[in-house]
Formats: structure tokens, sequence, C-alpha cells
């Protein structure tokens, strides 16, 4: 459950932060992500109440904004503060309002609905509009006319895996790709040795040994492990030989949590394999 929370965050203190994000001012408030004892959780700007950036699981929250400025007392140039304070923030949690979910707004007087709207206009990214809700309360200090919380997605990168202690890609191919989800895509592994690229052996189990020790150093390289893997696919030269890479399968992943599996036979398989394996892992 998610809970949006009115923060009355104090005015100077967040401009100050601000500034120092901008390398303006000797003011130590550090905009690096704060010391945590969560380390799925990234936290910046940190103020001696709350911080105004939370990062987890893809997802980018910020402390409700309020003008940094109050001496302009219209509803209208305190929300186009906002929205640059809010811009900056979610830069510093390396995303931008294209990727903002969700926007909940306080107004101390819903009279001033069509000027904050005049606002959010120029602001809000028309191809990638968020959903919003508005009410009008009391704030933390007078002179605040509207605060605003939003609620963000990280961009869902994706990472080359490459490692020296698998076979290299025989084709225009990666080892590997990881998510930024920790979602892990591993290419077919078959019986190639580590460096020189030659097959391991002429039978079936020393191709089987030797593709599936690639997959695990191939998972290893991406942060993950055979006990992470959700889901396999089997490729064999010849389907009679399904029992034998099935006991050796079997070894490889143990006992208990299994992978979700499915199993072909091929006409042929590059370099004159009889066995290839890829699979799909969640990296913990």
């Amino acid at each position: 459950m998610v809970a949006f929370v009115s923060s009355g965050a104090v005015s100077r203190g967040l401009y100050e932060a601000r500034r120092v994000c901008n390398g303006r001012s000797r003011v130590r408030i550090s905009c690096s992500a704060s010391p945590s004892s969560h380390s799925d959780i990234k936290r910046f700007v940190e103020g001696p109440k709350f911080n105004q950036v939370n990062v987890h699981n893809g997802m980018v929250y910020l402390s409700g904004q309020v003008a940094a400025d109050t001496s302009d007392a219209t509803v209208l140039g305190q929300s186009k503060q906002i929205f640059g304070a809010i811009d900056e923030l979610l830069a510093i949690a390396g995303t931008d309002k294209s990727r903002v979910l969700s926007v909940s707004t306080w107004l101390t007087d819903m009279g001033e609905f069509a000027d904050f709207n005049s606002a959010w206009d120029d602001w809000v990214d028309m191809e990638n509009k968020p959903t919003r809700a508005c009410v009008e309360s009391k704030l933390a200090k007078p002179e605040f006319l509207v605060e605003v919380a939003v609620t963000a997605a990280l961009p869902s990168k994706a990472g080359i895996i490459s490692t020296d202690k698998a076979a290299a890609a025989v084709g225009p191919y990666n080892q590997a790709i990881r998510l930024a989800d920790g979602m892990v895509f591993v290419s077919g592994c078959i019986g190639l040795k580590p460096g020189s690229g030659e097959m391991a052996g002429d039978t079936l189990e020393v191709q089987t040994a030797q593709a599936l020790s690639n997959m695990r150093e191939i998972l290893a390289a991406a942060g993950a492990a055979p006990s992470d893997v959700v889901k396999t696919m089997i490729l064999l030269e010849d389907i009679s030989d399904f029992a034998e890479v099935n006991s050796m399968y079997k070894d490889f992943f143990g006992e208990g949590r299994v992978p979700a599996r499915s199993t072909f036979a091929v006409k042929s398989l590059p370099k004159g394999a009889k066995v290839e394996i890829e699979c799909m892992a969640v990296a913990p």
C-alpha cells in the first residue's frame, strides 16, 4: 500500500537544497543518496524531518512541494515554482516528468483552481499525462497557497551482461540482457569452452555440462544464480537424448524450486552442438 501524505515542507530548506544541487550555495545539504538500513531504498536531499526524494523498486516518491519564494502570493506563481522544483528533484532521482504516474495537489482555496490549471498546462507532458487529484486544504503555513506531491517511475534501462568466464557469443547478440527490474534474459548456451570458443567435447554429457557451466557464469555476471531462474528452454539435436540431459539438468537446479521449462528437438544447432539451453531469471 502507498500512502500520499502532505508534508508541508519548509520552503527555505527546500530552496537551499535545490541551490546546492545546482552548485550555487555552500549550504551543506547533500543531494547524494543518504545512508539507509535498507540497501534497496535510495534517499535523496535529506532534511531534519524527512527526505525530499525516496526511490524503491523502480518508483520515485517526492515529498509535497511548496513555493520557495512566498513573496509571490499567487497560486499561478507558486505553482510554477513548485513544478520547477519537481523537475529538479525528478532529475536527481534519474527520471523526468514524462514518467510521472500520479499527482496529488492541495489548494488553500479551490477558487484558485483555474490558476493552478494554467501552470499545470504549461508544465505537464501532454503525451504522458499522469493521474491527478486536487483538494482544498489548510497547509503548514498560511503563506503557502498550494502544495504538490508526485510519484514517478524510473526509466527501464536494459544492461548488457558480458563475462569471459563463459563462452562468448558466436553471432550478433549478447550473452545476456538485464532489465532495471532484475529480469535477466540469457541467450542460448552450448558446449563451447570460454576463451578458445572450441567445443568442450563430442559427447552429449560433456557438452551439456559445459552449456550449464556457461549459463551459471552468465547468471553470476548478472547478479543471479540458478535458484533465481524462472524459465528455461532446451533444444536438442535428438529428442532421444532427453533423459540424459534431464538427469544433468536436475542435478544443476537441485531439489525443490525449479523453473518452468520447454524442450524441443530441432534439425540442427550452431557449431554442430548436441544441446542448447537458454533461460530467464529474476535477480535478487
